[in-house]
């Protein structure tokens, strides 16, 4: 009598189904493991847009000088001081910056001095919201610069923008003229 070893047939369908279910499971796994990391990798890029945007006003803002100031329900225009100049053009050492609001993009416009040109740099995307307000002394927080009879340069921004994944964030920030 020959004696026979090996597997069954049956033996071997089990085996491969059961090697079906654990790559099956893996698969399940590993896409989700994918989906999260590609969820996560679009809400940081969202946040860099973020920050970069809100560093670029930050820094403007603590770089302002006292007057012109204009804020109007869509815009704010500023005047800051410490422009840089690596070309040593002949120019002032100020800059004329608006932030404005056009179709859902935050804007960075500054006038191109000695031409009727408007530099713009696009600081934000899918913007859904934004609202500035300045503080005055007298006033308390307003939505239209200059008030009535102000004579005196705001101490404060305030800036609440709603943007795709981030609603209401609001960001207060002291002024030239409000630091002690």
């Amino acid at each position: 009598m020959n004696k026979q070893s090996g597997f069954t047939l049956l033996e071997l369908v089990i085996a491969m189904a059961i090697f079906a279910v654990l790559g099956l499971a893996s698969w399940r796994l590993f896409d989700s493991v994918v989906r999260v990391q590609q969820g996560t990798a679009v809400h940081e890029r969202a946040l860099q847009n973020l920050q970069r945007a809100m560093t670029v006003i930050e820094r403007d803002l603590v770089q302002m000088t006292e007057q012109p100031v204009v804020l109007t329900p869509t815009s704010l225009q500023l005047q800051r001081s410490n422009w840089r100049n690596p070309l040593d053009q002949p120019r002032s050492e100020r800059q004329t910056l608006i932030y404005r609001l056009d179709q859902n993009t935050l804007w960075r416009e500054s006038p191109v001095e000695g031409t009727p040109d408007i530099s713009r740099q696009k600081l934000l995307e899918d913007v859904s919201e934004l609202s500035w307000r300045l503080f005055h002394r007298q006033s308390g927080w307003v939505g239209q610069w200059p008030p009535g009879s102000a004579t005196s340069a705001p101490l404060a921004v305030e800036m609440q923008v709603s943007t795709g994944r981030f609603e209401a964030i609001r960001r207060v920030l002291l002024l030239p003229a409000g630091l002690p």
